[in-house]
């Protein structure tokens, strides 16, 4: 008769993906994760599988908890400019917040040469992110709100500012980011 798990599996992997998230893949061994997670080494492996295969669970439990819910402002009927806007405006202030940086950008700089999976999870990601500023982007064109007949283009620059602005936030240059955030909002037409 098999043993039944004497904890949470999701509440121990909420710590995984903590303990990732702060030290990365590599700098993360087994024993910390048995002493973070607080279960032996036979109940790791015997509920996650591998230290890799844990890693990518901790990188999806993130992805769905943080990253692609904070995109659901974005995504509502006849979301336009403004939601844009706020979604900038939060984005910024959440780096004062995330001394780590973000997990996924962190997962794919030590990676992402390495893992195919962490490559998919971040096309994911971005094609998300880029995909729900097109529709609010286009939503404002729309209405008069904004000027640009690209805005596809400009949904895939907001990606790759918003990437800028997760290092520069980890670095902890807050009025850099608040400078950026201005430039944004005056080509955005606000």
């Amino acid at each position: 008769m098999a043993r039944s798990c004497k904890f949470d599996r999701e509440d121990k992997l909420k710590l995984a993906m903590e303990l990732f998230w702060q030290k990365g893949y590599a700098a993360t061994s087994v024993a910390d994760l048995v002493e973070h997670l607080g279960i032996n080494r036979f109940s790791l492996y015997n509920t996650y599988g591998d230290k890799l295969n844990l890693y990518r669970e901790a990188l999806r439990l993130y992805l769905q908890q943080n990253s692609l819910p904070a995109l659901d402002s974005l995504r509502v009927e006849g979301a336009g400019l403004q939601q844009v806007i706020d979604y900038l405006e939060q984005f910024v202030a959440l780096q004062r917040e995330q001394k780590y940086g973000c997990f996924l950008q962190n997962a794919l700089l030590e990676m992402s040469l390495e893992d195919a999976v962490v490559q998919q999870e971040s096309r994911h990601l971005f094609d998300s992110i880029k995909e729900a500023f097109a529709k609010a982007l286009t939503h404002a064109r729309e209405r008069g709100e904004l000027n640009s007949d690209n805005t596809e283009a400009l949904a895939a620059w907001l990606l790759l500012q918003l990437q800028g602005i997760r290092v520069l936030g980890k670095a902890g240059l807050h009025q850099e980011l608040q400078q950026a955030l201005s430039v944004m909002r005056a080509q955005l037409g606000r």
